[in-house]
């Protein structure tokens, strides 16, 4: 069964970050290590022990929560799912540290009846964890 993500919260040291427009949470990558001998007929790599620092970037409704997000501010931020199964009582979220490393511009249109948004940008300084629903 999919996951829909209405219903998704965003929260950085516990506070809930305004109204998630979109997100997009990077795929975790290992650095490559060459260990290719000098006999060898093919180039061979093996993982590294460190991963490669990512990004999450997500767009917000603009509105005063976007204070907690001037570049810079670090802490740390959960992503909580919403339930999958309605028996389950504890929905599944990815967390780690990290910092704001751009509050992008903020978007919208005088012709438009829509709101103003504002992208923001977020440097992993920990792998994610993921908890299952439960």
């Amino acid at each position: 069964m999919a996951i829909v993500a209405n219903q998704t919260t965003i929260t950085i040291d516990g506070i809930t970050v305004g109204c998630i427009r979109s997100f997009s949470v990077p795929a975790g990558t290992v650095k490559e290590v060459d260990v290719t001998c000098i006999s060898s007929s093919i180039e061979t790599f093996q993982p590294s022990t460190l991963q490669e620092a990512q990004e999450l970037t997500f767009t917000v409704i603009f509105d005063t929560t976007a204070d907690l997000l001037e570049p810079g501010t670090a802490g740390s931020f959960v992503i909580t799912f919403p339930l999958n199964d309605p028996n389950s009582g504890t929905p599944a979220s990815w967390s780690f540290d990290g910092f704001v490393r751009d509050a992008g511009t903020i978007d919208g249109e005088y012709t438009s009846d829509a709101p103003l948004e504002q992208t923001f940008t977020v440097r992993l300084n920990t792998p994610i964890t993921k908890t299952r629903e439960a």
